[in-house]
């Protein structure tokens, strides 16, 4: 059940009657706003604050995050800038402007990693660190993705995770590291993941480990004998391996399962001519 602030909404109120400029009771209004996730309202009352107290660190975040939220960058990192040189440079304002300021993401990314080194993780930051893992590895920076994806490990092992981390040493060409995250997955889902297998499959392709990745499209083959994908891969292997007959099966059999698969249908086109 919410806490109900009315009482102290009241009391701050009659206060900024008497002298519309307290700064406590701006700060306090401001706070209970936040609280009940009025944030216009809050705004409101941190401007306030702004414009009697410029370096006011509270408000300047707030305001910021705010503005960041609303995908008013250009005024949100202004706040965080400014944070910044009053000394208020935490790894997560830097994070914050490697979000929004694209141009100077690397240089925000590597302060808000030498931050990290120099404090020690707490698990409250599992969400933050989390998602910029994804992030980075969204950005395709990987050395980025690896540090917070590790980082994210540290704290909580889930599957999500696991297969991020096998996904970002796959890019990274890592494919020993990848191979150990994806077993390490599908040992997690009883041997039973698809995708884990697929992705343990591409891993021995990148290897030249052809019947490995086989070995394994098998495993997923096993677990779903409808999955285009699985045949086509499989096709492509037994094709680069000289096995024209096992190639088309397999290409016949994702054709057969989507008629219109134009990537099965080109890989057959080029053996037949």
């Amino acid at each position: 059940m919410a806490k109900d602030y009315s009482e102290h909404i009241k009391k701050y109120n009659e206060i900024l009657n008497n002298n519309p400029n307290d700064i406590n009771a701006l700060t306090s209004l401001a706070r209970i706003y936040v609280k009940e996730n009025k944030l216009n309202e809050a705004e409101k009352y941190y401007n306030k604050i702004l414009e009697n107290s410029p370096d006011n660190t509270e408000a300047l975040y707030i305001i910021g995050f705010i503005n960041m939220q609303k995908n008013n960058y250009k005024k949100a990192i202004d706040n965080f800038i400014k944070l910044i040189e009053l000394g208020i440079d935490n790894a997560f304002v830097y994070e914050y402007l490697s979000i929004m300021d694209n141009n100077n993401r690397e240089t925000f990314l590597n302060k808000a990693i030498e931050k990290h080194n120099q404090n020690k993780l707490k698990r409250k930051d599992y969400e933050r660190i989390s998602y910029m893992a994804y992030q980075s590895y969204k950005w395709r920076m990987y050395d980025f993705a690896l540090y917070y994806a590790e980082l994210t490990y540290s704290i909580k092992q889930t599957n999500d995770i696991i297969n991020l981390l096998g996904c970002i040493c796959f890019y990274r060409e890592e494919y020993d590291k990848a191979l150990s995250y994806f077993h390490e997955l599908n040992f997690n889902c009883n041997k039973t993941n698809i995708y884990a297998l697929c992705n343990i499959a591409s891993c021995y392709r990148k290897k030249n480990s052809n019947n490995m990745a086989i070995k394994y499209l098998d495993r997923a083959k096993a677990l779903d004998d409808n999955n285009k994908l699985i045949y086509f891969n499989i096709g492509t292997i037994y094709d680069k391996l000289g096995n024209i007959k096992s190639a088309l099966e397999n290409f016949n059999k994702a054709i057969e399962i989507d008629s219109n698969y134009t990537e099965a249908i080109d890989a057959k086109n080029l053996i037949s001519i």
